[in-house]
């Protein structure tokens, strides 16, 4: 047995699938749920643990273990393959260096220099300012560990030569986003200089980049210096600590999403990991894309700052728009200016508030009067201001009222007057177009594959999945079909489609209801062939006629009374 197949033998198609989307039983050995792949509202994606593959229906794509992790993660076989066999315990057969693929060699070198970034920090005699910062930030060993947390020295090729006496060249250090080239010379400098280092991986665990924060307080540099876009690092495509809190974001069906590195690593210290940083900006279409395998809930828990309140709105919006549920932790006020300050003064603050965090509405409601007050004209108008937008897109009217009354009572002012200002508010449309986002348009519906199947296929495939599950009803199939029967071999080469198939559509009828389902279906695959035939000698008799070919009319004619 070769290494592909020691990892298919040992991994269950099933497990694998449910770790990414939930699914149900669904006939013998079959789970169902909603493609990953399209959009779609009711179940056609299936995997079937005997065959060992997976179907859908709806968009009609196809495959074993391996092909749905591929088309999961965007991987290439090999990283798909090394994937799942790390899940299997199989130890893949080595190869050349050269037959790496970029991404692995890079995942490498960052692995390196992470190491290095950490022993700097445990071990340099000139880090001592970097270790009272981190133990000022509550970083004890093990969680420095954990989140491979470091130190970069001033040293501006220190961390460089470490990596070249580890097999590494300058184009790859450029490459991983360690090294900049000098602009005077030739030769690179270390990008990331005097700075506590931060390791940002995939949500598989493999180290992509580094977030830098500055450590002197007098020094005019930026106090955040990030990895560039690189092969394997997008910003837009990472969520912080996703590889550590994907299980408990699928246990707890709840995302919970802070700006900050330090408030995702806080609270997993204090056992709430279902937390995920997403380090200071408006949630990505990609990052709602990686969420949704695990939850369809959210909860944003940004700072209470200007900057914040417009980062957790962007990522509202575009969440809502995909589907997502929208909670929003709202801080108690006076405990702290971001999670981090607040789990580390009361824990117990921060579990309330995730536990009581109100809808978008509400949150935004009560953060409003928070903000401006209300006690006089100009506070209640950017009350008005910040909340009657957010009303404007309510559809359900009563709910709309309710709000606006609710307000008017608040601000001490008429609902006509609310009712006034809310029509002068222009309407985003942008929320109630189609969904047009790359994330969701991946399909014209959920059927789209299988309105495009022809009346011939459907019967076919149909008569073929019963003869799967009933090889004995093929005299009867040939008695009804003719030459028109699916062959054995054609069967057999179908058998994983066709086992999903019959989970789906015959699987728990009786051998009375399938004989019945065999003649109807093998009758009607032969009619419709019998019309197929007569519409094409029609079409060639008219062409015949057109061209004066006496011969050939007398020979479709012929041909034509024969088939009627």
């Amino acid at each position: 047995m070769d290494a592909t197949q020691e990892v298919k033998s040992r991994l269950d198609i099933a497990d694998i699938v449910q770790e990414y989307i939930p699914m149900k039983p669904a006939g013998a050995g079959s789970f169902k749920g909603l493609c990953p792949f399209h959009k779609e509202n009711s179940p056609s994606f299936f995997a079937n643990r005997p065959r060992q593959s997976w179907h859908c229906f709806g968009c009609d794509e196809g495959g074993d273990v391996i092909d749905f992790v591929q088309r999961m993660e965007g991987m290439e076989f090999r990283e798909a393959l090394e994937l799942l066999a790390s899940k299997a315990g199989v130890t893949l057969p080595t190869y050349a260096p050269q037959d790496r693929s970029q991404k692995q060699r890079l995942f490498e070198i960052n692995a390196m220099a992470a190491r290095w970034f950490r022993n700097q920090l445990l071990k340099n005699p000139l880090a001592d300012h970097a270790r009272s910062y981190a133990e000022q930030r509550g970083i004890d060993l093990l969680t420095g560990d954990l989140w491979q947390i470091g130190f970069a020295p001033a040293d501006w090729d220190a961390l460089l030569i470490a990596l070249k006496n580890e097999g590494a060249d300058e184009k790859e250090l450029i490459l991983a986003g360690l090294a900049s080239p000098r602009q005077s010379g030739s030769g690179v400098y270390s990008r990331f200089r005097d700075r506590l280092m931060f390791t940002i991986m995939n949500r598989h665990g493999n180290i992509v980049g580094f977030t830098g924060r500055l450590l002197s307080e007098h020094a005019k540099e930026a106090k955040y210096v990030n990895t560039p876009e690189t092969p394997v690092y997008k910003k837009g495509e990472i969520l912080y600590g996703l590889e550590k809190a994907k299980g408990d974001i699928k246990r707890h069906d709840l995302a919970v999403i802070v700006e900050g590195n330090m408030d995702a690593i806080t609270s997993h210290r204090h056992d709430v990991s279902n937390v995920v940083a997403s380090s200071g900006t408006a949630l990505t279409e990609s990052q709602l894309g990686l969420l949704k395998r695990y939850t369809t809930n959210l909860a944003f828990a940004f700072d209470t700052d200007a900057g914040g309140t417009a980062a957790a709105k962007r990522g509202v919006d575009l969440a809502r728009r995909v589907g997502f549920t929208i909670r929003m932790v709202l801080l108690p006020e006076g405990a702290g200016k971001d999670p981090d300050d607040i789990i580390r003064k009361d824990v117990a603050l921060w579990k309330e508030a995730i536990a009581q965090a109100p809808e978008y509405t509400t949150w935004l409601y009560r953060l409003a009067f928070r903000q401006f007050g209300g006690h006089d004209p100009q506070s209640k108008k950017e009350i008005a201001k910040t909340l009657l937008p957010e009303f404007a897109e309510i559809q359900d009217p009563i709910e709309r009222d309710g709000w606006i009354v609710r307000l008017s009572e608040d601000l001490g002012v008429s609902p006509t007057a609310i009712r006034d200002s809310l029509k002068k508010v222009p309407r985003d449309q942008s929320r109630h177009t189609s969904e047009s986002s790359s994330y969701t348009k991946k399909s014209d519906s959920p059927d789209a594959a299988a309105m495009k199947k022809t009346k011939e296929t459907a019967l076919r495939e149909s008569l073929m999945a019963i003869l799967y599950i009933k090889p004995e009803l093929r005299e009867l199939a040939e008695s009804n079909a003719g030459t028109y029967t699916p062959a054995p071999d054609e069967i057999a080469a179908e058998s994983s489609y066709l086992a999903i198939l019959a989970d789906r559509d015959i699987e728990d009828r009786s051998d009375a209801a399938l004989t019945r389902e065999c003649e109807r279906a093998a009758r009607e695959l032969r009619l419709y062939h019998k019309k197929r035939h007569a519409e094409d000698l029609e079409s060639r008799m008219r062409d015949a006629e057109r061209t004066g070919d006496a011969e050939l009319i007398r020979k479709l004619t012929s041909e034509f009374q024969k088939l009627s």
